[in-house]
């Protein structure tokens, strides 16, 4: 039976920081190319973030804490007020590049933290060991939502899950594909159904990337046979992960969400969020708080992976939001690090 080593082997570590520069894989060239690239300056690290080089809440949280390691480095005057004023800048520019995962902020905020010391020397040292912590504690965290979440998986289940919150989307091991992994780590016989997820196919290119890698059975859908699915009894639960959960237990995670939630609550199959508590929101009463990104419209109008063609007519307008919010009503539960919760008791879990 396979273990969290033999499965470390097949899927390496997303992202992981050096003393002098941050190592990740380049997710824009998966699944056809295995490719770790180099980083050496804050702002590489934002156009990494930007440009979905790195995505995924945890993942591009570890890359801003990455970013302000970077930033540290880069400083070669002793003056510690204007370290501390040049660091600041930095860490507001990397909180910005992606504002709805909140995980991006909370995870420079931390580091920004122990930003405290009477040199230079000594305040970059006091970052980057932080910025170690956070990366341990995070990929730790994820297996203890795998402990918590694969109770919920039988013997023969057969789950749906949207995008990639996946090895991929973290440091490793993922938030949504966590339970997948020790339920199969366990010895259950699962089948794992994968939502294509247009425009950016994380789902395609990525999640079934990792289940391959893996060996778990799984099965690639367009984004729109989900209701079939799921209307003919071929999906057992629903698992995916979030970007933003606001204080009442509303979900912002990758666009198609919503609606996967409402089909699943029609056909009663049961509907989770797999998430670190660090995306929890607790300034926003509700998810019609939490801004919406939305990203160039040539995501949708090109083939911007592969071919690099037009799909669609020249002079035709798109609309690319990132992420949809799925009301807590629709949710039966929330997988944290530290259990399972009902939406509406996510808040006072954290306490």
């Amino acid at each position: 039976m396979p273990d969290l080593k033999n499965l470390q082997k097949k899927l390496p570590k997303t992202i992981e920081l050096k003393k002098d520069q941050v190592v990740m894989i380049d997710q824009l060239l998966l699944p056809g190319q295995l490719k770790f690239i180099k980083l050496k300056t804050y702002p590489q690290i934002i156009k990494a973030i930007y440009t979905m080089q790195v995505r995924g809440a945890q993942a591009i949280g570890a890359a801003g804490a990455g970013g302000i390691v970077l930033a540290a480095n880069s400083f070669k005057s002793k003056d510690v007020l204007a370290f501390l004023k040049f660091l600041n800048k930095a860490a507001k520019e990397i909180s910005q590049t992606r504002p709805t995962a909140v995980t991006l902020a909370w995870a420079v905020k931390k580091i920004m933290s122990q930003a405290r010391g009477n040199s230079v020397l000594e305040i970059q040292k006091n970052i980057y060991t932080a910025a170690q912590k956070l990366f341990a504690s995070e990929m730790q965290s994820n297996i203890k939502i795998g402990t918590h979440g694969q109770k919920l998986i039988k013997n023969g289940s057969r789950i749906l899950t949207h995008c990639n919150a996946g090895s991929l989307s973290g440091i490793w091991y993922g938030t949504a594909t966590a339970p997948i992994f020790s339920a199969f780590l366990a010895g259950k016989k699962i089948k794992v159904l994968m939502d294509e997820t247009r425009p950016m196919l994380q789902g395609a290119r990525l999640t079934a990337w990792e289940m391959n890698r893996a060996g778990i059975d799984c099965q690639l859908n367009i984004d729109s046979a989900s209701g079939y699915l799921m209307s003919h009894k071929l999906v057992d639960l629903v698992i995916v992960g979030a970007d933003r959960i606001a204080k009442n237990g509303d979900v912002a995670n990758k666009i198609g969400t919503y609606p996967l939630a409402l089909m699943a609550y029609e056909h009663k199959i049961p509907f989770y969020v797999a998430a670190m508590n660090s995306t929890v929101d607790l300034t926003l009463a509700s998810g019609k708080l939490i801004p919406i990104e939305e990203r160039n419209p040539d995501e949708v109008i090109k083939d911007i992976l592969y071919y690099k063609k037009p799909v669609a007519p020249k002079g035709v307008k798109a609309f690319n939001p990132v992420f949809d919010v799925t009301p807590a009503k629709l949710i039966k539960g929330i997988i944290t690090e530290q259990g399972i919760f009902v939406p509406r008791e996510i808040a006072s879990s954290l306490k």
